[in-house]
């Protein structure tokens, strides 16, 4: 999960845009959030706190990662489909 984040933040191909995020459910939208960036590094009851704070919704360890594995799932599918020039979906 981490390496394809890093993959994607590193933009290395101009690939990664934040409209892909943005498609995602806004849970999905959280747990990205929450798996990346600054908050990547804090241990799991932080973001599992960060989490309930942020939509309002209490969050155990197997939602969040079964939410941020489809979330980069439903990423990598995109940016393959991007790639292929075809239409994202999502």
């Amino acid at each position: 999960m981490r390496e394809f984040w890093l993959e994607l933040k590193g933009d290395a191909h101009g690939r990664f845009k934040r409209d892909l995020v943005e498609r995602l459910d806004r849970d999905e939208q959280a747990a990205v959030e929450a798996a990346t960036g600054e908050m990547g590094n804090k241990p799991e009851a932080v973001k599992l706190g960060w989490l309930r704070m942020r939509t309002g919704e209490a969050w155990t360890k197997q939602r969040y990662t079964v939410t941020v594995g489809r979330a980069f799932e439903k990423l990598r599918e995109m940016v393959a489909a991007d790639e292929a020039g075809g239409t994202r979906t999502g």
